[in-house]
């Protein structure tokens, strides 16, 4: 089974990684470091891509690769994302969570399409994308965050990265697209949100779940025979998450507004 896995050097992906890998998966690994992906490339005897994840250019670059060098992709499991310090745009000039969290994996996921036919796309979402809402108009979503906390901010990236995803599902439907919640997970994901956050992630980590428990999530669904298309979970069962993922006013909308953006 061939597995693209991005966010593959840290937390829930290294740990995905690791056991992909011994279990046999022809992996693919993606990271944001070069100095993890060496380490992660040393340690697993295979090569490592990097890519920035607020750089679109970076994707292309990537999916062009991918295209040439691994045709036949079973699994994408688009793992990345987190909460870039807020405040500057990104060089692409757009709001860098949103762009992290749901622009970048929709923009892999989209050029990778004609190499995924057959195979599926697994995302790692968030269970906070149920309390998001979307901008009106929603164009602001890619660059305004107004009134808004880190929190919200990276709940409505959560649920724009879930609705496109979706999207691609429809227009794509030998594509199976399914995410999950990985759980409230003792890893550096919240590093980014201050001192407040490490205190609160201290307090937690007795009743937070690992890497590896999370892990076991992402493979579960990148590996099961069940029909998960279309389907949100936590702990590996199906969970009704955000209304608005069956929306499809609101995704075709996010969906022609993401190919703006990327210059499609």
């Amino acid at each position: 089974m061939k597995i693209v896995l991005t966010g593959a050097t840290s937390g829930i992906g290294a740990a995905a990684a690791r056991r992909l890998h011994a279990r046999g998966a022809h992996l693919i690994p993606v990271g944001r470091s070069p100095e993890r992906a060496a380490a992660l490339s040393a340690e697993l005897g295979i090569p490592c891509h990097t890519v920035g994840f607020t750089h679109l250019a970076s994707f292309r670059a990537l999916a062009a690769t991918l295209l040439e060098s691994h045709p036949g992709i079973d699994v994408l499991a688009a793992n990345a994302g987190g909460i870039p310090r807020s405040g500057a745009k990104t060089g692409d000039g757009l709001e860098p969570v949103f762009q992290a969290n749901a622009l970048s994996p929709w923009l892999l996921a989209t050029l990778l399409a004609p190499s995924l036919r057959g195979g599926r796309v697994v995302s790692t979402s968030s269970r906070s994308h149920t309390t998001a809402t979307l901008p009106t108009p929603l164009t602001g979503i890619a660059h305004d965050t107004t009134g808004l906390g880190a929190h919200a901010v990276y709940a409505r990236a959560k649920l724009a990265g879930a609705l496109l995803l979706r999207e691609l599902g429809r227009r794509e439907p030998d594509i199976t697209v399914t995410d999950f919640h990985p759980g409230l997970v003792a890893s550096g994901f919240g590093r980014y949100l201050g001192s407040a956050s490490a205190l609160l992630k201290l307090l937690a980590t007795p009743f937070l779940d690992s890497p590896t428990t999370a892990a076991t999530r992402l493979i579960h669904l990148a590996t099961t025979t069940e029909d998960v298309n279309g389907h949100y979970h936590v702990k590996n069962r199906r969970a009704p998450g955000s209304p608005l993922l069956h929306d499809h006013t609101t995704a075709t909308a996010l969906w022609n507004l993401a190919t703006r953006l990327t210059g499609g």
